[in-house]
């Protein structure tokens, strides 16, 4: 018989939800920065986190003219719509990337070129829809529970409690980790969750994969072709707590409930590539090296 221990676990998340939340902007010339590359618009220092993925878009003619046509490999127009990695100041200063690695360690050599030739204003829409998982780093523990609500039908003329079985079923549970701000790679930090649960008009709404047998330990690919058990959940961020000891590391403590369906399965977690009509289509290699192939059947 086999028994694992809790290092075998991991925790990755997926920033966004399925049900994208849409956050309207105007965009002037003076809302660019040019010396500093970055774009000002309302609503980013409130909803925006440094490593989310964005995507932008616009029905004016012009197309995201506040762009280089550069940000666009192979085309020489600007387009209608972009999906980059973001860099967010302390201002609310958005600088764009095309890697989750570059926005996070704000790699300026890597960053996508804004413009200001343009006039008036463009109306534009972002949406944090990310396509992929990275691991949470720094985690210590972390517990789900599930929940299924039992419904009496007891009779006036029973003499023991009847319940009915197939109540409704939810989930909830807690990540404990240290506290850390510095990204490691592609690694998430603990500083996530705790920004996530002050989003304005987008939420606190993720998408999470709870490992109890994670094949590839501290990783966020999943193209071995070892099976491991998790849950896969999409969850929303209720409470985010820090404790501060001066004899102790610094430490976290979040929170969540399940929002919808959430299963237990043994696999490969999937990751998506996304279609500008918001579909998704499930990819078992890392964006971030290059697309594999599409799922077109269940492997057993």
């Amino acid at each position: 018989m086999t028994f694992f221990v809790g290092h075998t676990g991991a925790v990755r998340l997926r920033r966004g939800s399925l049900e994208n939340t849409d956050l309207p902007i105007s965009v002037t010339a003076s809302d660019v920065n040019s010396t500093l590359n970055r774009l000002y618009f309302n609503g980013s220092e409130d909803n925006l986190i440094t490593g989310d993925q964005l995507f932008v878009s616009t029905e004016d003619s012009r197309g995201l003219a506040f762009f280089s046509s550069s940000a666009w490999p192979g085309s020489e127009q600007v387009q209608p719509f972009l999906r980059a990695y973001v860099n967010v100041n302390a201002l609310g200063g958005v600088r764009f990337y095309d890697k989750f690695v570059d926005a996070v360690n704000n790699n300026r050599d890597n960053e996508l070129a804004l413009s200001t030739n343009f006039a008036g204003t463009i109306d534009a829409t972002v949406v944090v829809r990310d396509s992929r998982y990275n691991t949470l780093g720094s985690i210590t523990s972390y517990d789900i529970n599930t929940d299924r609500g039992a419904i009496e039908t007891t009779s006036l003329s029973d003499k023991f409690r009847q319940q009915h079985s197939a109540g409704l079923i939810s989930g909830n549970g807690s990540i404990e980790c240290l506290f850390n701000y510095q990204a490691i790679a592609d690694e998430e930090v603990p500083l996530f969750l705790l920004q996530t649960i002050q989003r304005l008009d987008v939420g606190s709404e993720l998408s999470m994969i709870l490992s109890l047998t994670a094949s590839q330990g501290e990783t966020s690919s999943f193209s071995a072709s070892e099976n491991e058990v998790f849950y896969e959940v999409q969850a929303v961020i209720t409470r985010a707590g820090v404790t501060v000891r001066s004899d102790a590391l610094v430490a976290c403590s979040i929170d969540f409930l399940t929002t919808g369906e959430f299963k237990v399965k043994i696999g490969i977690p999937n990751e998506y590539i996304l279609k500008e009509d918001f579909d998704l289509i499930e990819t078992e290699e890392n964006q971030e090296t290059g697309l594999g192939f599409l799922l077109q059947e269940v492997v057993d």
